[in-house]
């Protein structure tokens, strides 16, 4: 069932890399481009009054009119706006109108202009179409949205057959064609018209100075506007019910990403020098297996609890053999005859301990690694403690080596005595290769859920559902071609055919120790210090891009001093690690008793979000009151977004009962939950890349009427 599970996973992953079609039925992805406006006059081209005078007449009731001028003190985009002033004694009604050559319009949503009200009362206005010589506006109760200069997002409107501009209001207005009506005046019976897009003549503002007599006016940027040229938008979109967002990068601290300390590090870490969401450990497998089938899992229990009291994640590897430290083997296997192996290298048998490398084909290891790897994924598979785990074990820190016990490293090329060699050739103390390929198949079989990540990309692992670390990144990354070696870890990816895999499992790892400090003085990020075994450091976004690393261990920005441009560079650095999704259009509707909603969503990104936790909609009103629904959205199946092609973007839809709502406005707000909430309600939100997300973590996407 595991197995099986995780191949479905998997082919449906697959799937939208060569289909750009998801499976299920709330969402969409496709190429889209972003909501678009046409203009129509942003007072650019008049070189003088005289010239915008005789583009725009004016209409009085009683002839004494108005003034309207170039002006450059109130303006959005470019030198000029339009200025209007009434002329004393005052009129009941001024209008000033622009005519052209017929125009088809069908291609557009609705008209938006940039105002100023420069007063401190509301300024009742009209803004009015002509097409087939009549005249089209606001009759009876229409909506039309504002956005302020400043604002992150429109605020949906309902008037009175005037427009209602707020006082000392600076920013856009926009109406959609749908809430344009024949004027009642030019059908004094029944208007029966509607307004004919193909044949536009023009356009007119228009308003009462006498209602108004201390309103200043300054238009600026009128223009045709879009709701999405997108094909994601869903059936029921119209004008009205959309709604553009607006981008910000997202905190640092987003949960499953960036760099993260040893979480035995947290008091004596450098305060918010780096903010994170993970911390990471290693454990020695005699703390937590006692026998065949018997475990204590205290200490680890404790360990993860450590961690997510303070809001964050777990990552953890599992180790037998730890260079200096004391050995990770259980008792009860050396009891039953295990074999070990004494060796010096790196700094064994130091003050913190000696260290052993165990037969990794002994029949009682293989047995009892199964064992306690099956167990570990009955406990653990799924926790939300839990970030990933790390496929340790073998090897020297559970690294999945034993350098320079390989089998093939010449007696001759070692600076220091092998611990054990045959015909001038050091022994190879790995597991053989049927016993590797069981170790990973149990890793994967054992979790459905929790992502497992092995060190190194190979022909038995290559087909599993697990992802990779590279555990000297930065250093020994980049392949041949870019510099580098083949054996790097991109070009373990090339030769085994997976440079694609992190798009349905995740990448890890860990900064070379020796250049986590000094690369930060460069841009772009690298370490350029005294050479390391004969080597300089590999650029930080050349080996990001190539990998598409979500989090990568790098103890010394936690505990090393960081100033100015460097801080700066490392933070910026963590920032870009895995996800990162912005929703740069939203739709929200309440029509015949059902709420829907819809969000389209890129990830702007290197790597996916790898886990399906929950997204929640709510409904708050005026009074702050919050109405919630769970979707089944699944995020995790969102790429990043091609900025060459526009592939990529995901539209999610949702719909309910609105029947539970009462009569009002209603704000409509998504999240995604965090699932270490229910453990901490400190958990680290999950943030969108939008300035509409609040410290709250509900992104606010919309608004409706009921």
């Amino acid at each position: 069932m595991s197995r099986n599970t995780k191949l479905v996973q998997y082919f449906l992953v697959f799937a939208l890399l060569l289909t750009l079609i998801v499976t299920p039925a709330n969402l969409k992805v496709d190429a889209a481009s972003s909501a678009t406006n046409t203009t129509i006059d942003d007072f650019e081209n008049y070189t003088s009054d005289d010239e915008l005078k005789s583009a725009y007449g004016l209409w009085s009731s009683e002839g004494n009119g108005a003034e309207w001028s170039l002006n450059q003190e109130q303006t959005n985009d470019g030198t000029n706006s339009m200025k209007i002033v009434p002329n004393e004694p005052l009129d009941s009604w001024v209008s000033l109108s622009h005519n052209f050559p017929v125009n088809d319009w069908t291609d557009s949503a609705g008209i938006s202009f940039w105002i100023h009200n420069d007063a401190d009362e509301p300024l009742e206005f009209n803004f009015d179409i002509k097409s087939e010589s009549k005249a089209f506006g606001q009759e009876g109760t229409f909506t039309a949205s504002l956005k302020e200069d400043g604002s992150s997002s429109w605020e949906e409107n309902s008037f009175e057959s005037m427009l209602s501009v707020p006082a000392d209001f600076t920013g856009y207005i926009r109406i959609a064609w749908d809430q344009f009506t024949e004027k009642a005046w030019q059908c004094p019976e029944v208007c029966e018209n509607n307004l004919n897009l193909s044949l536009v003549e023009g356009f007119e503002f228009g308003y009462n100075p006498q209602a108004n007599p201390t309103n200043e006016i300054y238009i600026d940027s009128i223009s045709r506007w879009s709701a999405s040229e997108s094909t994601l938008a869903p059936d029921w979109a119209t004008p009205s019910n959309t709604f553009n967002l607006n981008y910000t990068a997202a905190p640092i601290d987003n949960p499953l990403k960036g760099f993260l300390p040893f979480s035995e590090s947290v008091e004596w870490q450098i305060d918010n020098q780096m903010p994170y969401s993970m911390e990471y450990f290693y454990i020695p497998l005699n703390d937590i297996m006692t026998n065949f089938n018997e475990y204590d899992w205290s200490t680890l229990e404790s360990r993860i609890d450590d961690i997510a009291s303070r809001g964050n994640q777990a990552i953890f590897r599992v180790y037998l053999d730890y260079p200096n430290r004391p050995s990770g083997i259980p008792q009860f296997l050396l009891d039953l005859g295990l074999e070990t192996k004494d060796y010096s290298y790196n700094s064994n048998g130091g003050p913190e301990g000696t260290s052993v490398s165990p037969d990794y084909n002994d029949e009682n290891l293989s047995t009892a690694l199964q064992q306690f790897i099956e167990a570990l994924g009955d406990k653990y598979d799924g926790d939300p403690r839990i970030g990933f785990i790390q496929a340790g074990l073998v090897g020297f820190w559970g690294e999945w080596h034993t350098y320079p016990q390989d089998g093939s490293t010449p007696a001759g090329d070692w600076d220091d005595e092998l611990a054990e060699q045959k015909d001038g050739r050091a022994t190879d103390w790995m597991p053989n290769l049927a016993n590797q390929t069981a170790i990973l198949q149990g890793f994967d079989n054992a979790f459905d859920e929790t992502k497992i990540l092995a060190r190194y990309p190979s022909e038995f692992n290559r087909d599993l559902n697990i992802g990779y670390h590279d555990d000297s990144f930065a250093f020994q990354t980049l392949p041949a071609s870019l510099g580098g070696e083949d054996w790097h870890f991109i070009g373990r990816l090339q030769d085994n055919q997976v440079m694609d895999k992190w798009k349905a499992e995740p990448i890890g790892g860990e900064m070379r120790p020796e250049i986590q400090i000094d690369m930060w003085d460069n841009d772009p990020p690298q370490y350029l210090g005294e050479p390391i075994e004969g080597a300089q450091g590999e650029d930080f976004y050349k080996s990001l891009e190539l990998t598409h690393a979500s989090w990568l261990k790098i103890q010394e920005v936690f505990q090393t001093p960081l100033e100015g441009n460097a801080l700066e560079r490392a933070r910026e650095g963590s920032r870009s690690l895995g996800y990162e999704y912005f929703v740069p259009t939203a739709y929200a509707d309440a029509t015949d008793s059902q709420l829907q909603a819809a969000i389209e969503i890129e990830n702007t990104g290197v790597a996916p979000f790898y886990y399906n936790w929950e997204v929640e909609i709510a409904a708050r009103d005026k009074n702050g009151n919050i109405k919630e629904w769970t979707t089944d959205w699944d995020l995790s199946y969102v790429l990043p977004h091609e900025k060459e092609t526009g592939d990529n973007k995901a539209l999610f839809e949702w719909s309910a009962d609105a029947s539970e709502l009462s009569a009002g406005n209603y704000d409509i707000l998504v999240r995604v939950v965090n699932p270490l909430s229910k453990f901490n309600s400190n958990a680290k939100l999950f943030h969108f890349a939008n300035e509409e997300q609040k410290e709250s973590g509900w992104l606010k996407i919309g608004q409706i009427g009921i």
